[in-house]
């Protein structure tokens, strides 16, 4: 097995281990997620690995974190956290339908990936200020394990082009922000 491959299952496995681990913080009630964040997240996840898949440049950890975008939100929903829908949430689903006329009328999958980043980042604004509130509202230990399953998704990048490498660097940007938002607890 080569390294790439490796680290595409390290990238794989990394987020599937965060996800068990986020389930459990929400379901002892030591995660208090932003549901609208997860719902605008798990919406460009799925726009995002079916440009890859139709750009044939799959990035396992997508895989990962659509599957475990979609468990986290049916937990939370089970569990009767408040989803909080803001106009800064229906922008991102927006920016995500454009993204997916404008792949359509293109064909070119690197457009829904670029507008699905885009409203990925603007989707992680109502978390952001979540986490900014009050840092134990997210656990540590979930977005430290998805920030080195990012880092192994980077290095498992096999096309170093728009639909290949644009997800992994800029999740793995987004999930330090998060670790760093979240570590402030601790000062």
């Amino acid at each position: 097995m080569n390294s790439k491959r490796v680290f595409a299952l390290l990238a794989f496995l990394f987020p599937i281990m965060t996800y068990v681990l986020y389930v459990q913080a929400i379901l002892s009630g030591g995660a208090h997620p932003t549901i609208s964040s997860w719902i605008s997240w798990g919406i460009m996840d799925f726009a995002i690995l079916s440009a890859m898949i139709a750009a044939r440049s799959i990035a396992w950890q997508m895989v990962a974190y659509t599957i475990g975008t979609a468990v986290i939100i049916g937990v939370s929903l089970l569990k009767g956290v408040t989803v909080g829908w803001s106009n800064l949430d229906s922008v991102c689903i927006v920016v995500v339908i454009v993204a997916i006329i404008l792949w359509i009328i293109s064909g070119k999958p690197s457009v829904a990936v670029i507008f699905s980043i885009v409203a990925a980042v603007i989707g992680s604004v109502p978390n952001i200020v979540n986490v900014w509130h009050n840092p134990t509202n997210e656990p540590l230990l979930p977005w430290l394990l998805i920030t080195v399953g990012s880092v192994f998704g980077v290095a498992a990048i096999k096309k170093w082009d728009t639909v290949g490498a644009l997800t992994p660097i800029a999740f793995l940007v987004l999930q330090v922000a998060f670790v760093l938002l979240i570590s402030f607890q601790f000062f």
